[in-house]
């Protein structure tokens, strides 16, 4: 029988530590070849095959790598097998893969500790083994060309300064918990050892914590999953994912992302195939699936520089009774089936190269993935977005209707600030950093440099989608587009980021359709009577301006707050709603955008009483309240042309329920708490930062008026 396994993104895919990455450094490099051309004997005498065009090369840059020789008069051409590691030589310790005969070759575990520690402890315990058994086991050949406990550069190695590289980074958390592990790992390992009765071939009380940490690095970066064997096991047991098998020869390939590769299962062998022509000279590379920096630094103990398929993983909460947390119990009873299903929440920020992005994916979704977007629209969506919530096997989102594109514009704010914070948290925690004096503060830098880049640039283009909000003349022209762009790009400090950092964040979006379909959606006080007709727009500025002025002087808490006085917005809310209502009675009509807008407030926040005072939830906000009344009131009776020149569009103010009584003020105070985006202000400022110190974040509100 003959498998076939397409396996160029393979779920559970382990790798090894690229010597480029880890097992060696500029001081250290071996110019001897001897071991890894020993390896290659071995497997080849073990029925395995390296392709005549491979030889095995090393320099300092990329450490021992395949390579395709220079004197090599043509391309390897795609379908090649490279590899062939023989089944014989592959390692694994699994009762699991029982179509499998994996060979002992002098360790012998219990049967009773293999079923108490599982098939991935198993393998680690028997890799321990073998090593304790130096030059007299079998896989000497291939243990030996493996980096030294020494060399390893994942996180659980760092101590002292070099932790200091991490420090502010989630790779800290994340290594605490490493460690926590695998000391839990290996004092039950030892216990259910001890309870077995030890280890046949090798002296147990030899299988220290130092040599389990290095064998469980292997494991971790270099070794695959049961997938890779599916030609040769059942389906069942290559869905084990914790069924790990080390591939010697094949595991020596550097990691390429996108590199096109795959590996297939025959009856005695394990290829390694390349889809892609290869160069004589060129490298020939694994591909390790789309990882991240924090994931090739946690596991392989490596990281790069430009990685296109990096991303950050955002750790977001669903505090209990949030709408986010009561939507999912609601999920959970609408599909029954996920509550067995291990669901992993999707809350990534991209890279502005990340190449994954399936063709229709808008704007926002290439920085953004949407679930991080949808579920922060629904943690900030105010109550009447909430009544729209849909909710589905795969998503829980706000859906894009009229009106609710202000949750999106929420998220956004929110995520700009998440994303300001990460970003001045890495400045300020690697502020004291100097040069990198060994290979794991270099990788340490080029992580911390990674994530400070991967939010910079997420920020620029959350922002455009905010400023975009923020354009009330904007038609959105290509030309127009451009322009508009072109002064948002403006904003980022000159040599902020590289040239072609620029043109992607530029084609990002350019190329896609945002989520926000309209522009000029928030306003400030300023902007906001440019929506009436032109007979009010004078009246209205004249009027706000003598309610303002008066409300703040005679309101203590007011003072200096002029146009960013809580009473601003709700004073329109009011004045719109009037116009609104007594529109055809006095044959004034509101433009059609505003009258629709009014309409949907009065359908989504049904309106006062008139026989019932009415009173907001907040004491500090009612308190206040009662002395904006008090201060209308008075100027309702010593001066009364404030109000006159809108008499006209709103009605008899001089009535108890004019339109900016006490219910009507209230209920507009309401509508104004859930109707508004506060936005963080000049956010691209951060960019100029140096990194050190505090920095104040403060945010304006606006007041939302769908488009229609």
């Amino acid at each position: 029988m003959h498998g076939f396994c397409l396996s160029l993104l393979p779920s559970g895919l382990h790798s090894f530590i690229p010597p480029s990455s880890s097992s060696n450094n500029n001081d250290n490099i071996d110019t001897s070849l001897q071991i890894y051309n020993d390896l290659v004997q071995w497997t080849l005498q073990n029925g395995g095959h390296l392709h005549p065009s491979v030889q095995i090369a090393k320099d300092a840059q990329r450490g021992v790598h395949f390579q395709v020789r220079k004197d090599w008069t043509q391309r390897v051409p795609t379908d090649t097998h490279i590899i062939k590691t023989p089944l014989a030589t592959t390692m694994s310790n699994s009762s699991n893969a029982s179509s499998v005969s994996f060979k002992s070759h002098g360790v012998h575990l219990p049967h009773a500790f293999m079923q108490a520690v599982g098939p991935k402890e198993t393998t680690t315990f028997f890799l321990m083994g073998q090593y304790l058994r130096g030059a007299e086991g079998f896989w000497f050949p291939y243990l030996r060309t493996l980096p030294r406990p020494g060399t390893l550069t994942t996180p659980v190695y760092y101590e002292g300064e070099d932790l200091e590289w991490l420090s502010g980074t989630s790779l800290v958390v994340a290594r605490e918990k490493r460690v926590d592990m695998l000391r839990e790992g290996f004092e039950r390992g030892m216990r259910e050892l001890r309870d077995a009765g030890g280890v046949e071939g090798v002296d147990g009380g030899e299988f220290t914590w130092d040599l389990y940490l290095w064998a469980s690095a292997i494991i971790t970066s270099r070794a695959f999953s049961a997938k890779v064997l599916c030609g040769v096991i059942s389906e069942e047991e290559a869905k084990e994912e914790n069924v790990a098998v080390l591939l010697p020869l094949i595991d020596m390939g550097n990691h390429r992302p996108l590199a096109k590769v795959e590996w297939r299962a025959g009856d005695d062998n394990v290829a390694f195939v390349v889809l892609e022509d290869v160069a004589a000279g060129e490298e020939i590379s694994n591909n390790y699936g789309p990882r991240n920096n924090e994931s090739l630094m946690m596991n392989y103990g490596f990281c790069m520089p430009n990685n296109p398929c990096d991303h950050r993983i955002v750790s977001l909460r669903a505090p209990p009774g949030s709408p986010l947390q009561v939507a999912r119990s609601h999920q959970l009873q609408m599909f029954p089936e996920l509550a067995g299903a291990e669901k992993e929440d999707h809350y990534y920020v991209f890279n502005v190269f990340y190449p994954l992005l399936a063709p229709d994916s808008a704007m926002e979704h290439s920085v953004f993935s949407p679930a991080l977007l949808d579920a922060v629209s629904v943690l900030g969506a105010n109550n009447r977005e909430l009544e729209t919530l849909e909710i589905t096997s795969h998503a829980i989102k706000i859906p894009n209707a009229y009106g609710n594109s202000r949750a999106l514009l929420a998220a956004l704010s929110q995520v700009t600030i998440e994303l300001i914070t990460h970003a001045l948290k890495l400045r300020s925690t690697g502020s004291d950093l100097q040069t990198p004096k060994n290979l794991k503060q270099a990788h340490a830098k080029v992580y911390r440099d990674s994530q400070i880049l991967l939010s910079e640039t997420a920020l620029v283009i959350a922002t455009w989608t905010l400023n975009r909000a923020r354009q009330h003349k904007f038609t959105g022209t290509w030309e127009e587009t451009k322009r508009v762009l072109g002064a948002h790009l403006a904003r980022i400090p000159a040599g902020r980021f590289p040239p072609e950092i620029m043109s992607r964040i530029q084609m990002r979006i350019l190329e896609r359709q945002s989520l926000l379909t309209h522009n000029g959606e928030l306003f400030t006080l300023n902007e906001l009577p440019d929506l009436l007709p032109a007979a009010m727009q004078q009246p209205c500025k004249a009027c706000f301006q003598d309610v303002l002025s008066v409300s703040e002087n005679a309101i203590p808490a007011l003072a200096g707050s002029e146009e960013s006085s809580p009473f601003a917005f709700p004073m329109f809310i009011c004045l719109v709603v009037a116009v609104h209502l007594s529109s055809q009675s006095a044959g004034v009509s509101l433009p059609s955008r505003l009258s629709r807008w009014a309409a949907f407030l009065l359908e989504n926040y049904p309106p006062p009483p008139t026989d019932v005072a009415w009173a907001v939830e907040d004491e500090d906000d009612e308190y206040l309240l009662s002395q904006f009344d008090a201060a209308m009131e008075d100027l309702r009776t010593q001066n009364k042309r404030v109000f006159v020149p809108l008499e006209r569009f709103t009605g008899d103010w001089q009535k108890d329920d004019w339109w900016l009584s006490p219910n009507w003020l209230r209920w507009a105070w309401m509508v104004w708490e859930q109707e508004t985006v506060g936005v963080p202000e000049k956010p691209l400022g951060l960019l100029a930062g140096g990194g050190r110190g505090q920095v104040q974040l403060a945010t304006e509100t606006f007041l939302y008026i769908p488009q229609e």
